[in-house]
């Protein structure tokens, strides 16, 4: 019984170092910011979980987990120019190449946004998830690009002014664009190069907007409201780009018109080359 009662001691307090050295890896950092004026956020992260998020206190907050064993964390805060950068560095991030978004050693980041000053996003992550929420800012320029792992942006709300910019890039990944007839912009460019995407145009503020979508491997849904004129012109690769499309649409050479096309005062204009894979164009109905 004694021997019994010691190994399980010895067990006890080996697992108990185990985790404490697994925490003592862990870094927290919060800051908080007042924000004035015109705000640009500069992100520029190796292999993390990205969330960016409006913030009901309209001060811009920032949370970040990371194993400092593994990365460097790095915010600055530029109060005269309102500039604000964050910095995930790997010392080695090839980790991120095999493609599990949930490995240990990603950084967790979260920025929580004002939405009253102009706004101004610049992102940039080697692998990873981002999970962006951008309803209801005051949103001016947003530039994402991403090289592997899964990325969701959402204007869930409309924004609250147009989007000067809009230009995202994707190598490779599942992507989904949702209610981008919220975010206000007036030209757009997207593109994916290996990967599904989805590219949602619902929404309550499109006037007439046009987008640029380069797509190159892979599978592609295209959703458009039905309260909304929509033209098309779709580059096709040879005979290995399929395009499906309802009975919504009709069909002239590489043109699609909406059947509300001609009558309709919203307008959207999308340019789409297609490589290798499937484009599917769908229609939401929208309740009188």
């Amino acid at each position: 019984m004694r021997i019994t009662f010691l190994t399980i001691t010895c067990l006890l307090l080996i697992t108990g170092l185990t985790i404490a050295q697994k925490n003592s890896e862990k870094e927290i950092l919060e800051k908080t910011f007042k924000v004035r004026g015109e705000m640009t956020l500069q992100l520029r992260v190796d292999g993390g979980e990205v969330e960016l998020l409006r913030n009901e206190d309209n001060d811009c907050t920032v949370y970040i987990e990371h194993n400092k064993e593994k990365c460097r964390a790095d915010v600055n805060f530029d109060e005269k120019n309102n500039e604000l950068e964050i910095y995930i560095d790997h010392d080695n991030w090839s980790m991120g190449k095999s493609g599990d978004a949930n490995q240990s050693n990603y950084a967790k980041v979260q920025v929580k946004l004002p939405h009253r000053p102009d706004l101004s996003i610049n992102a940039v992550i080697k692998a990873g998830k981002l999970d962006f929420k951008l309803g209801d800012l005051h949103l001016e320029n947003l530039e994402v690009k991403s090289w592997a792992g899964e990325a969701r942006i959402d204007f869930d709300k409309p924004n609250r002014c147009d989007l000067k910019t809009l230009d995202v890039d994707f190598k490779v990944g599942e992507v989904k664009l949702l209610n981008l007839g919220n975010a206000r912009f007036s030209e757009a460019n997207i593109n994916s190069n290996i990967g599904e995407m989805t590219l949602d145009f619902n929404g309550e503020n499109t006037e007439r907007a046009m987008a640029r979508i380069d797509l190159e491997i892979g599978k592609t849904m295209i959703i458009v409201p039905d309260n909304i004129g929509v033209k098309a012109r779709v580059s096709k690769f040879l005979f290995l780009s399929n395009v499906q499309y309802p009975n919504w649409f009709e069909q002239d050479g590489s043109y699609y018109y909406s059947r509300n096309y001609k009558n309709a005062k919203k307008s959207l204009y999308l340019i789409v080359s297609t490589g290798i894979g499937e484009l599917n164009l769908r229609v939401d109905r929208k309740s009188n």
